[in-house]
């Protein structure tokens, strides 16, 4: 898969995980393809959802075309 695709893929996953989710049933850990999610923890996300925020990280070292250390962050909000 071309990795703008993936990373448009990862960007539009932040707004189906957490609150308010367009897709119910979607946990904040796992795998989206090779990627690995690493999920906020409760105190991380404390008042995220006053402030219309969320955000999740993958780790995408599996990935191809992002290396071995790699991580992307995406977010919704303001």
């Amino acid at each position: 898969m071309d990795r703008d695709l993936f990373l448009a893929i990862l960007a539009m996953d932040s707004y189906h995980r957490g609150y308010d989710v367009g897709i119910s049933g979607l946990a904040e850990t796992g795998q989206l393809g090779n990627a690995t999610l690493l999920a906020p923890t409760t105190q991380q996300k404390a008042g995220w959802e006053d402030k219309g925020f969320y955000a999740i990280a993958y780790d995408v070292s599996n990935v191809t075309g992002f290396g071995t250390a790699g991580k992307v962050i995406s977010y919704r909000g303001t």
